[in-house]
């Protein structure tokens, strides 16, 4: 759970590294917890994100980052830190607040917080649904459509 949390880069990778070298010698699966979408990138196979408890989007890794479906998906991206930005740059942050855990909502949980949601979102709970194929699921009424020239 959260391997590599408040570690510099350097020794983030080395962390990772060490994990990588570990699960092909004993020739065993590994699941990776944390926040951090950059750590998974070239480090998966698959993705699951989970928002308050739920599995919202779960897809292989380069079909995730390609294109992803939930709002939370794409706000946990955009709060990566970019290259090409100018130094002390703030990260993007995701508004509101994380839902309480012991006042489960009706609808969507993610709802309260999302830029794309509507009154059904408040109502429903969005199950998981294909989206280009059955590997790549997602629980959103208004999921994120591909990109313009993508």
């Amino acid at each position: 759970d959260e391997p590599t949390t408040a570690l510099d880069v350097t020794i983030q990778a080395q962390i990772l590294d060490l994990l990588a070298r570990e699960q092909q010698r004993r020739h065993m699966a590994m699941i990776i917890i944390t926040h951090d979408l950059g750590v998974v990138a070239g480090r998966t196979d698959e993705v699951a994100v989970m928002y308050a408890g739920r599995v919202v989007e779960r897809a292989p890794t380069p079909a995730l980052f390609k294109q992803m479906r939930m709002p939370y998906t794409e706000a946990l991206l955009a709060a990566l830190p970019k290259l090409d930005v100018a130094p002390h740059t703030p990260l993007p942050a995701i508004s509101g607040r994380p839902p309480d855990p012991t006042r489960p909502l009706k609808g969507c949980s993610f709802a309260p917080r999302c830029r794309y949601s509507a009154e059904r979102c408040g109502a429903e709970k969005p199950q998981l649904s294909p989206a280009e194929t059955s590997e790549h699921l997602y629980a959103c009424f208004h999921p994120i459509t591909a990109r313009v020239g993508a």
